[in-house]
């Protein structure tokens, strides 16, 4: 039978084809970290190996292109010569066996270098101006453990990496229940790329690392970033987190109220969280001078018909005017006041965060880590991260393009 000779080869192919998604990532990717902590010398005798950068890009396939786990990418590599050279494989070059690459993982996660190089590429991004910090949003979401559930009474108390029983509510309402671990993420509102996060069993509140993972981020970009405001659903509703971030980080968390238990409010506050007059009337918000809030009186304003009048609270024509500091109680006196629509604005910014987690979870295979061990996990939760900041990073590089084209 005749066979008809190719008229190109392997690497003209290569060199025609349209740039692939895992190729334009991999160019936006800081290697710097991996040559100055792990440099490659070629010149040493016995057999050289694959350098420490060259596993990094061949892991950060996992996430790019979805595959499930370290046999599935070994496989791949021996079957796909176009993933290979995309890499930086040669055709016919032996590529790293999966004994290699748990080492490798193994090697990662007893360091931080995949945390700092996420780091430069956020502090890249924020020079490209893809990252306002203006506005966050915090928030968890779950992930399933690879190793066996087991019950409560089998989990080591004193041993905080090992994997617990979580719950919370969907967002139709539903409780739902899993045995793994939590991803808190502080994510910018402008972008929805994250900026810091944190892995902790699924048992541990969500509330109890809000604080620790702002001073995260804090540490992490030492001060470069201070955002003003702080977006976080009802369960981080807690006094002292509010406190915290008015006084420690000097910003405002924008929370909405959860009185759990409580079925009367404190005096002077509906059960909206607003500031009320004596007649239970919502103040109206005068303004913000360096932290002090001016309240005006809702009848004044023309924002009720009080039955007392205005001049009940005052005998100044212009109606009751008031002062209210907010470092007193950032939970209920906030700029902008609660239930206005300055305030729903800002609240609305919250839904990024959930973005970015099913961004992660869906296009970077966040939801699909076959690994066990919490640094494990911790290393394909880098990957994730560094391949979603990659992306962006190309997706600006090419719009920039076009526009100069």
């Amino acid at each position: 039978m005749y066979r008809q000779q190719s008229l190109i080869t392997l690497d003209q192919f290569y060199e025609m084809k349209p740039l692939s998604k895992l190729e334009a990532l991999l160019s936006f990717i800081d290697y710097s970290l991996f040559e100055e902590v792990f440099p490659y010398d070629a010149h040493r005798r016995g057999p050289k190996g694959y350098s420490k950068k060259q596993l990094f890009t061949t892991l950060m396939a996992m996430p790019v292109e979805q595959l499930s786990d370290i046999k599935a990418l070994v496989t791949r590599l021996k079957s796909d010569p176009v993933l290979r050279r995309s890499l930086g494989y040669d055709y016919i070059e032996n590529t790293p066996s999966a004994a290699t690459l748990n080492r490798f993982i193994t090697l990662l996660s007893g360091t931080d270098i995949l945390a700092r190089t996420f780091r430069r590429m956020v502090c890249k991004a924020r020079k490209l101006g893809l990252i306002d910090g203006t506005n966050v949003a915090i928030d968890a979401s779950k992930l399933t453990a690879y190793e066996h559930a087991v019950p409560k009474s089998r989990i080591p108390v004193d041993d905080p990496s090992f994997p617990n029983w979580g719950g919370k509510l969907d967002t139709n309402g539903n409780f739902i229940k899993w045995f793994g671990w939590k991803m808190h993420a502080l994510v910018d509102t402008y972008s929805g790329l994250p900026i810091s996060y944190i892995i902790t069993p699924a048992n541990i509140a969500d509330m109890d690392v809000a604080e620790n993972l702002i001073q995260k981020m804090m540490d992490d970009y030492e001060n470069g970033l201070t955002p003003k405001y702080y977006m976080m659903d009802a369960g981080y509703d807690n006094p002292d987190l509010y406190a915290s971030v008015h006084k420690k980080f000097h910003g405002q968390a924008i929370i909405p109220i959860n009185w759990r238990n409580t079925k009367i409010p404190p005096e002077g506050i509906n059960m909206n969280g607003q500031l009320v007059c004596p007649m239970n009337y919502a103040y109206v918000y005068g303004g913000n001078d360096n932290g002090t809030i001016k309240l005006l009186c809702p009848h004044a304003c023309g924002k009720c018909d009080c039955p007392m009048g205005s001049s009940w609270c005052t005998s100044s024509p212009n109606g009751y005017v008031g002062k209210a500091r907010i470092k007193d109680d950032p939970r209920f006196i906030t700029a902008p006041f609660r239930e206005t629509k300055a305030f729903e604005k800002l609240y609305n910014q919250r839904t990024s965060v959930e973005r970015t987690f099913g961004d992660l979870k869906n296009n970077y295979n966040l939801d699909n880590i076959r690994v066990a061990k919490m640094a494990r996990v911790k290393v394909f939760m880098d990957l994730s991260c560094i391949a979603l900041i990659a992306s962006r990073l190309s997706d600006a590089a090419s719009k920039e393009k076009s526009k100069v084209a």
